[in-house]
């Protein structure tokens, strides 16, 4: 039997009560490290150009380490690209989200027996 009730959480990363790492974050540093650009990044995920730039510049403000470094733009026009460290922050995160998920999926499962 299926159950009608389930359990959502999103898992947000904050650093003094800012969010610092959220799904969508994570997605859009993927982008930036395969598109090398913060401008094809944000039209990939369907994000204004205005809140990616705004999201870069508080993950970097926020990190120890810059996540993501702007190219000024020359012949070729600028571009972005992922740090090691921003690389290595979206290995960590996906390792969290799986643990989170299992987390979720056993809670969720155990919680269900409260509305048979």
């Amino acid at each position: 039997m299926r159950h009608p009730f389930s359990i959502r959480a999103e898992l947000e990363i904050q650093k003094s009560g800012e969010c610092f790492l959220t799904p969508r974050r994570v997605d859009l540093l993927r982008k930036i490290k395969s598109t090398g650009s913060i401008l094809a990044a944000s039209k990939e995920i369907r994000m204004s150009y205005q809140q990616a730039w705004s999201f870069v510049e508080q993950m970097n403000r926020l990190s120890p380490l810059p996540v993501v470094t702007r190219k000024r733009g020359g012949t070729n026009g600028g571009g972005a690209d992922l740090t090691p460290f921003g690389a290595n922050l979206i290995e960590r995160y996906e390792k969290l989200q799986a643990l989170h998920n299992e987390y979720i999926q056993k809670t969720g499962e155990a919680m269900l027996f409260c509305f048979l």
